[in-house]
């Protein structure tokens, strides 16, 4: 891996990529780093591709459920690997806009 370093401007204040096409695999181990994740295993990027497919195609992060259900995972094991939630978690590393409501 590459690391990479963000800089401010690219990121919201809460930590949120600008603009998606800065995305990169780099950019979500780092967001995972600041946001003590951890280390990115195979289940985070099978959350994470599973995000960006799911954005692309309707516009918005999937809910947990719809995660869940796609990859065959339970809510509970979804929140350990993203303790923060799936929004400030999966869809932050995935390069995600901030959700509208996401505190």
């Amino acid at each position: 891996m590459i690391s990479r370093e963000l800089s401010s401007e690219e990121l919201d204040n809460d930590g949120f990529l600008h603009e998606m096409t800065n995305w990169t695999r780099a950019v979500a181990h780092e967001l995972a780093e600041r946001n003590d994740i951890g280390s990115l295993g195979d289940d985070h990027w099978r959350i994470i591709d599973y995000v960006r497919e799911y954005y692309r195609e309707h516009g918005e992060g999937p809910p947990i459920v719809k995660i869940g259900k796609a990859l065959g995972m339970s809510s509970k094991e979804i929140c350990t690997l993203f303790p923060c939630g799936v929004a400030r978690g999966a869809y932050r590393l995935a390069g995600l806009p901030r959700p509208n409501g996401c505190l």
